[in-house]
């Protein structure tokens, strides 16, 4: 570990999970403590949910527990961003806070002050999603009491800047300022410029597409699909039956939060995959300000209840089975490690758009990290606009190289590993149903089980 990784504390704009991980490692044994950090993780956004909801109704409704389910578990969850997650939870609970301290403004202002600086802390951009919230929130009273005066809405946008004033100066000390939102700009034109725009803009919106239907990722894909298809589409149908309605001071929240869905950037000021947060914010805020109108006939409250219930049980099992499925293919691949020495470096490589829908990249994303319990260093998450640890030594070496295969895209399995073993990598984690096995000149196969391959460079033992 110390020849490979450092310590690098400093001041960033996504610590939270950092900081309570090295507390909680202080007092628990670290397999106990990484089960609190995954259960807060999970735990967050549900809560933050309840919390927002029972300050906009003054109570916690089934229909509001059920949805809250739904962000539980996400997209976003599996990919592993969990200080986004613990600040989504924040966020959520600092606006229910706000709403709810509307008679009491001082109080209300000093407090959420100590809250921004809290979540700018855990995560930039849970802040900077909140500031704007908390921005369309004070619009929507503004109107709602007809006080639409120039100076009444400058002074609700005056209190809220109060707010920001110290996490803003924080973040401009930041490195993560370095990567503004000029470069998602560039970017844009750099595609104009190589005649790329129009496949560009098709992929992107397939992306999108999928971020907002896949509001879970299990092994099946097509479940996925069908189950977010199900969700937003009895959403829409909802409203459009007149069953529910969103809450009157996040109306206008939700309608902004659904044209950023479709117009938010894929990255901004280093922060990566954008497109997939943004619909969870927006499940989120329809989760916590849904109810039944009033009026509506019980039955269809109650129909529409066991709807969304038998939906949220459906996922659930789809989930428990993939997880399963997963877990079958973890406990085959450290079994395969504990028969073999994977050397002092390691590496992964997961080839994309395979055409076989029952496998997805996230199955195989713990694979590489594994080999850390046969003493194998392999590339982790060390960027200095995001996470206080720094790669060193031969590791940085492999983790160029890894991150060189991704830019470039158009590597094959043989091409990928010749580029690792130019850096001394021993030992690569191949995940690939289309080149399962393959053999690759330099390599000797240690294991293989589908769809991983375990591939060792000879001469590295």
């Amino acid at each position: 570990m110390q020849q490979n990784y450092e310590v690098a504390w400093q001041l960033l704009p996504n610590l939270g999970l950092d900081i309570l991980g090295v507390g909680i490692m202080q007092v628990v044994e670290p397999l106990l403590g990484a089960k609190l950090i995954g259960g807060l993780v999970v735990f967050a956004p549900f809560a933050g949910v309840l919390y927002l909801a029972h300050a906009l109704h003054g109570r916690i409704t089934v229909l509001n527990v059920l949805m809250a389910g739904f962000v539980a578990y996400s997209h976003i969850l599996i990919w592993g961003f969990s200080n986004f997650l613990l600040g989504l939870g924040v966020l959520l609970a600092a606006t229910g806070y706000w709403i709810a301290s509307q008679d009491r403004p001082a109080r209300q202002l000093l407090v959420t002050v100590g809250l921004g600086l809290v979540l700018f802390l855990i995560h930039g951009l849970a802040f900077a999603l909140w500031g704007l919230l908390l921005g369309l929130i004070e619009l929507s009273l503004a109107f709602q009491s007809g006080k639409t005066s120039v100076a009444n809405i400058a002074r609700r946008m005056g209190r809220l800047l109060l707010i920001a004033v110290v996490p803003v100066l924080l973040f401009l000390q930041t490195n993560t300022a370095g990567g503004g939102a000029m470069t998602s700009i560039s970017n844009l034109f750099a595609h104009a410029e190589s005649g790329t725009l129009a496949a560009r803009l098709n992929t992107e919106v397939s992306l999108r597409l999928d971020s907002i239907l896949r509001v879970a990722e299990s092994t099946w894909r097509l479940a996925d699909y069908g189950i977010g298809f199900l969700l937003w589409g009895g959403l829409i149908a909802g409203f459009m039956a007149g069953i529910w309605q969103i809450d009157r001071r996040l109306r206008l929240a939700v309608m902004v939060c659904v044209v950023l869905v479709f117009i938010f950037p894929p990255n901004l000021f280093g922060v990566g995959h954008l497109r997939e947060r943004i619909p969870l914010l927006l499940l989120a805020l329809l989760a916590a300000s849904l109810s039944f109108k009033p009026g509506i006939n019980p039955k269809y409250q109650t129909a529409a209840l066991a709807a969304v219930a038998i939906l949220l049980l459906v996922r659930n099992l789809v989930l428990s089975v993939s997880w399963y499925q997963d877990g079958q293919v973890y406990s085959s691949y450290l079994e395969a490690l504990s028969r073999h020495e994977t050397g002092f470096l390691g590496a992964a490589f997961f080839t994309e758009g395979t055409e076989n829908p029952g496998v997805v990249a996230t199955s195989c994303m713990p694979l590489p990290f594994l080999m850390t319990f046969d003493g194998t260093a392999v590339p982790t998450f060390a960027n200095a606009t995001q996470q206080p640890i720094r790669i060193i030594g031969a590791l940085s070496g492999v983790q160029t190289a890894a991150q060189q295969i991704v830019v470039e895209g158009d590597h094959t399995v043989p091409s990928a590993l010749a580029k690792l073993a130019e850096v001394q990598t021993d030992t690569v984690i191949v995940c690939s149903v289309d080149s399962f096995r393959m053999p690759v000149p330099g390599f000797n196969i240690l294991a293989a089980d589908a769809p991983w391959t375990l591939y060792q460079r000879i001469g590295s033992q």
